[in-house]
């Protein structure tokens, strides 16, 4: 029944999608971090994007993909089961009504943000991409690319763990393809483009040597514009951790934007019995520098060790003659420092040392 359901859903994406629409989410921008978005940098960000947290493997090449395939596919495929182990109160509660905000019960948050509108946004974001390569079937190819983000997000977040969980089946047979059908509304694209300018403000992704430690994370922005004010908006960045602020029009048209907030740090096991998990978090902030919603530069500081100090550079304002890479630094407070380029059409590339 579910994977007749999925069929039904992605087709529809496709059918809906056929049509030329309005552009709202990717116009092709040569600069900033619109300019590294591809199907390549969407799967990795948000495929590997758990690694950012602690305790979760971010070795490219130490994970267990096939056992941890098999995992999810297992729980895709019973999702009754999964709930009724889980327990259908708990479900409901902690991952589907907005009702609840115990710490063990807050899982909708993600859900509604990451899953939901995140997904949807993508959908469409990856959609005008291929629309824009001329690719043909760009509604069913972004389908299918978010879906294999996830499918892969999924994989690692659950790792080797064999308990049966409901994570698998609230993200992506509830709120990563109700994301998709959402974003068929071209009034729903607008009214997040352009009301809220949400946008994709991801990690430059990167392998690095030696190690092939992954530098991913996705990361999306929001700035509602005050209605007494031309120059100043409220600004809210969400992903791996959140951060609330103010955002500042400058006289270019630019736009610099001020945070504080908290950063996802670890996982906390809540039961036993079945696999059910909060997040431990610390403190965070950073600013951030944009033109027309592409971020062109970020400073972040955070209270996760291994995250203290993140600096990025997006392409578009270093040149070394004709090109213009990106680059990107991470510190810890363990002494580990993270250097990398990156660079439109393919993944970055890094190296990482020990400070003595």
């Amino acid at each position: 029944m579910f994977r007749a359901f999925f069929n039904f859903i992605i087709l529809f994406a496709f059918l809906t999608s056929a049509q030329e629409k309005e552009r709202f989410f990717y116009t092709n921008k040569t600069y900033g971090s619109e300019s590294l978005f591809n199907p390549l940098t969407l799967m990795v960000n948000g495929g590997f994007d758990v690694t950012q947290l602690q305790l979760v493997s971010n070795r490219a090449n130490e994970l267990q993909y096939g056992k941890m395939f098999r995992i999810v596919m297992r729980n895709l495929g019973s999702p009754l089961k999964s709930i009724n182990d889980y327990g259908w109160n708990k479900f409901l509660r902690g991952e589907f009504l907005p009702l609840s905000f115990k710490r063990d019960e807050m899982q909708w948050i993600p859900n509604y943000q990451q899953h939901l509108i995140g997904s949807g946004m993508q959908y469409t974001m990856m959609r005008e991409w291929y629309e824009e390569q001329s690719v043909p079937l760009a509604g069913w190819l972004s389908a299918a690319t978010l879906m294999t983000q996830h499918i892969l997000n999924e994989m690692i977040e659950t790792g080797v763990d064999e308990r049966w969980s409901v994570d698998e089946v609230s993200d992506i047979y509830i709120f990563d393809l109700a994301g998709i059908l959402l974003f068929q509304s071209d009034a729903v694209n607008r009214f997040f483009a352009n009301e809220l300018n949400l946008s994709d403000w991801s990690l430059q992704a990167s392998l690095t040597a030696p190690g092939w430690r992954v530098n991913a994370g996705q990361y999306f922005s929001i700035k509602w514009k005050f209605p007494f004010s031309e120059k100043y908006s409220l600004f809210y960045r969400y992903g791996m951790g959140a951060l609330f602020g103010i955002s500042e029009k400058m006289d270019n048209g630019d736009n610099l934007s001020y945070g504080v907030g908290f950063k996802s740090k670890h996982f906390m096991e809540v039961i036993s019995e079945v696999r059910q998990r909060t997040i431990a978090t610390s403190w965070h902030a950073g600013v951030f520098w944009d033109r027309e919603n592409s971020l062109l530069g970020s400073f972040v500081l955070s209270g996760v060790k291994e995250y203290f100090i993140m600096a990025d550079i997006y392409p578009g304002i270093l040149r070394i003659g004709n090109i213009s890479p990106g680059i990107w630094t991470i510190i810890g407070r363990n002494g580990d420092v993270l250097v990398g380029l990156s660079s439109r059409w393919l993944i970055g590339f890094g190296v990482e040392s020990q400070l003595r």
